[in-house]
């Protein structure tokens, strides 16, 4: 036999390893490493290496693009029928297929938790928000080790990995410096981060970390949130393809638009000026028009009707009108926007020659639109935490504001109702299809049987994991990173793109505190609590309230328009029975009816600790984690060294001018500022009206509460001598955004009040700072 050369060996040896990784067990992730199978000698000539080869993608596997974009409603982008130019998306649609029987969970985290994983949310842990987690099989807040990401699967198979934007899917109390980051994008299976791990953001400000590490907040300074995104995602395509040009990648990108708060850029606010005068009632009529003549709705949809908690736009005032109008504006131009960035990724995909090796899933919305502002509209998200008492004067001074960076706000919530035309309700609500029914858009090259087409076919979040991984040709795993995995809930939906199947077998269950739905066959079951979406808390204490149970014939009713419970009793009670054996397989009980804070917020969250070191400044902790520095009696001690006796700068602020505190120096002296919102009403400021020395000097804060629902009276103190004296109002606010925190030495994300220096960096040492609660 012919003895091969070293470049003959060298050779065999690569095909014996392509061959062997070829045929590995791609269901136990990492794929075990065989035994060395080479020998080992002393002299290299002598010796074989052994077939062990890096992982590598199955052969033709594509790239993935996953988009979900956030509150946006069934009928907002004009890719299905709605008001608001969204030509990329459309252009998608042109080239793969619209999904107009597409299903979300109901809000944020359990929907995004779903879409990761390929199970249901309450089966994959997250049966409720991640910031309120309770100590529940499915409501631990955590996506389970037995759940693995469809990022994990997919790096685990020789995948490049990365996500951009809201994650939402790590317990409020583990987004701190000192994790865990388990569930953060990184310990999920993404190689790379760049986005915000909380709830919403502002987009002017945002709260950006890149992997775990908060951003420099002069980075993207002067851009747009969701600029900023997809700057940073086109960079790392390009990386990634220049370090290794045949590695396929997965790229999630969520923008957190159009959730609160709704900002935009005011030349794209301009664009829609006028577009809604007409309002909610009017704007419904049209959408459902052009979903009729686009096919988006089959031919015989009716509207549902407007719920009596919403009004009839006519019955507004004037003013009502205007600032209803331009929260509109708004919301359309952030939707308009976040479309543009859409555009840039898939223009840049063209142009490298990649587009057509891309799997692209676009999801409109987690939920339904959003009605979390109420019937009258807010400039700032969660002042009052679902009170809705904003001083309606103040309201409309705000007008020409909205969308600005002085505003945190979200539209009327007839705005909510037109933005899921022809649906019932809205985000929250379960039980109704404007929270779980959404638009949604897959596009693969040539793979598309019918390019433009609309696809009646039942389809849920928990589809898209199946999808990408018979796309990319890797089986669902049985066991990774030595956790067994649970079966996928999902159906893959590759085969829709060939031929949809409206009447496919499917059954579905839904619930978002304690509001309840099933799809089965083609009806829907729905039971409710009664609880409007703009109200924070229901049945407190955790009574359970009647539910009360309808039935819908969906083949018939694409809207759920018709109840049909009392016809049919024998079906519902059918459904009924399927629900709950649904229920029971997904770790959905036991059913919570409490939304909101209410379920384990700022007090339940908070935990024995009565004492607080914090060693120097530059030290940011979520403002939503121990301590809580609100609505309780606290001490703050801060040992400081200034530069000057007229430094300035923070000692310590919390919130943002949305809702926050500060303590800081003006030149020397010592000022308090407490600011409930941006009205001038709810901003109190205490003033010392002499200076701290030059050098050490030993500054105190006391906040002694008066109880629940009433002030505080402010004290400021240094080395003894009392230097003012004040009182707040009210002694608790909500912080807007999640991503707000408690700083030491600065004022990080929205500042709460204007300083003499850039972001109130002290201009000294910040020796030692003790919190003492009472």
């Amino acid at each position: 036999m012919k003895r091969l050369s070293r470049a003959g060996v060298a050779i065999t040896a690569l095909l014996i390893s392509t061959s062997v990784f070829a045929q590995a067990d791609r269901t136990v992730l990492p794929i075990p490493a065989v035994t060395f199978d080479g020998r080992i000698a002393e002299n290299m000539l002598d010796a074989m290496p052994g077939s062990q080869a890096p992982v590598r993608a199955p052969t033709g596997a594509p790239n993935v693009l996953l988009f979900m974009a956030d509150d946006v409603g069934f009928a907002m982008s004009s890719a299905f029928g709605g008001p608001v130019p969204t030509p990329n998306m459309e252009r998608l649609a042109a080239s793969g297929q619209r999904y107009n029987r597409f299903h979300v969970t109901g809000i944020c985290s359990p929907s995004r938790a779903a879409l990761l994983t390929g199970r249901n949310h309450h089966n994959a842990g997250v049966g409720y928000l991640s910031d309120l987690p309770t100590n529940f099989p499915g409501y631990g807040g955590r996506i389970l080790p037995e759940t693995a990401t469809i990022a994990q699967v997919l790096r685990l198979n020789g995948y490049n990995t990365a996500m951009f934007g809201k994650h939402h899917n790590n317990p409020g109390e583990e987004r701190g410096p000192a994790g865990p980051f388990d569930n953060w994008p990184t310990g999920l299976g993404f190689e790379y981060y760049f986005g915000f791990p909380h709830g919403d953001t502002d987009q002017f400000e945002p709260a950006m970390y890149r992997g775990v590490t908060r951003v420099d907040p002069e980075e993207g300074k002067g851009e747009m949130a969701d600029k900023r995104l997809v700057d940073d995602l086109i960079r790392w395509v390009h990386n990634q393809k220049a370090g290794a040009q045949d590695k396929p990648f997965f790229a999630y990108l969520a923008p957190g638009s159009t959730h609160a708060p709704h900002q935009a850029p005011p030349e794209w606010i301009a664009r829609f000026k006028g577009q809604f005068d007409a309002g909610w009632d009017t704007l419904r009529e049209s959408s459902l028009r052009r979903q009729l003549a686009s096919g988006v709705v089959p031919r015989g949809t009716r509207l549902t009707p407007r719920p009596a908690e919403i009004p009839a736009w006519a019955s507004l005032t004037t003013a009502q009108k205007a600032f209803a109008a331009r929260s509109m504006e708004v919301a359309a131009a952030q939707l308009a926007y976040q479309d543009e960035q859409l555009g840039r990724v898939v223009n840049e995909l063209t142009r490298m020659g990649q587009l057509e090796n891309t799997l692209i899933a676009i999801i409109q919305g987690d939920n339904g639109a959003s009605a979390e502002a109420g019937p009258k509209g807010t400039i700032n998200e969660l002042r009052g935490m679902g009170a809705h008492d904003e001083d309606e004067a103040w309201l409309q001074a705000n007008t020409d504001r909205l969308g600005g960076r002085m505003t945190y706000g979200s539209y009327p919530a007839g705005w909510t109702w037109a933005m899921n035309t022809p649906l019932r309700w809205m985000k929250q609500r379960a039980s109704m299809l404007g929270a779980v029914r959404q638009g949604m858009i897959l596009s693969w090259g040539e793979h598309t049987a019918r390019p433009g087409g609309i696809c009646a076919q039942f389809s849920h979040l928990i589809d898209l994991a199946p999808t990408i991984f018979e796309a990319a040709g890797v089986p669902a795993p049985r066991m990774v990173l030595g956790a067994a995995q649970k079966p996928l809930d999902g159906q893959s939906l590759l085969p829709s793109l060939a031929r949809c199947d409206a009447r496919k077998p499917r059954t579905q269950y839904f619930e978002i505190s304690g509001s309840v739905g099933l799809y089965h066959d083609g009806w829907f079951a729905s039971a409710d609590n009664g609880r409007l979406p703009w109200e924070m808390a229901s049945q407190q204490g955790g009574a359970r309230p009647e539910i009360e149970w309808s039935l819908y014939d969906l083949t018939k009713d694409f809207a759920q328009g018709q109840d049909l419970s009392a016809r049919n009793p024998a079906k519902l009670a059918e459904m009924q029975a399927i629900w709950k054996q649904e229920a029971e397989r997904n770790n959905v009980f036991p059913l919570n009816h409490i939304f909101g804070p209410g379920r384990g917020g700022y007090g339940a969250r908070a935990g024995a600790r009565k004492h607080f070191d914090f060693w120097g400044k530059d030290i940011s902790i979520p403002a939503t984690n121990d301590p809580i520095l609100i609505a309780r009696s606290f001490t703050l001690t801060a040992d400081l060294r200034l530069d000057t006796a007229a430094s300035s700068g923070v000692v310590a602020a919390m919130g943002s001018q949305f809702g926050g505190w500060s303590l800081w120096l003006d030149h020397g002296r010592p000022n308090f500022t407490w600011a409930r919102s941006t009205d001038p009403k709810e901003i109190t400021q205490i003033r010392a009206d002499r200076t701290l020395p030059t050098g050490s000097s030993k500054l105190t804060l006391r906040f002694a509460s008066q109880g629940p629902g009433k002030g505080a009276e402010i004290i400021i103190s240094a080395d003894g001598t009392e230097f003012a004296r004040g009182a707040v109002p009210l002694n608790y606010f909500a912080p807007a955004g999640g991503g707000e925190t408690l700083d030491f030495g600065r004022d990080l994300g929205v500042i709460v009040t204007p300083y003499p220096t850039p972001r109130g960096a002290i201009e000294g040492d910040i020796v030692h700072v003790v919190v003492n609660l009472d």
